[in-house]
């Protein structure tokens, strides 16, 4: 990130249990903007793991924060992994809910 040097941590179990209990629990804060910039982290999640603030990142183009994500997925596999079986259940859960109930899956009300 330009000239600035960013320290990235790997997160401890704990912390990737508090992260997925807020999630789980509608505590999380989202940033929709920040959400979508990687395909597989938020801005957020990429904070949580380094000395780098959402701010710190708010100046700079994606292409300049890669080197901190690739970083940060190297020391933190387990959380890339945990998320996104969370982001499969949501994208699943998202599916039913939309797709629409076939006759032979209605109830019958006989």
């Amino acid at each position: 990130m330009g000239a600035r040097t960013v320290i990235v941590r790997e997160l401890t179990v704990g912390e990737v249990r508090d992260w997925l209990t807020a999630v789980e629990s509608g505590e999380a804060e989202v940033d929709a903007a920040g959400e979508f910039v990687f395909e597989d982290c938020s801005l957020q999640d990429l904070a949580r793991m380094c000395d780098a603030t959402v701010g710190d990142f708010n100046a700079h183009a994606p292409s300049e924060i890669e080197p901190v994500k690739e970083a940060a997925r190297e020391l933190n596999p387990h959380f890339f992994r945990t998320r996104a079986a969370v982001a499969a259940a949501q994208a699943s859960i998202v599916r039913r809910i939309l797709s629409p109930v076939t006759s032979s899956e209605a109830p019958s009300h006989s």
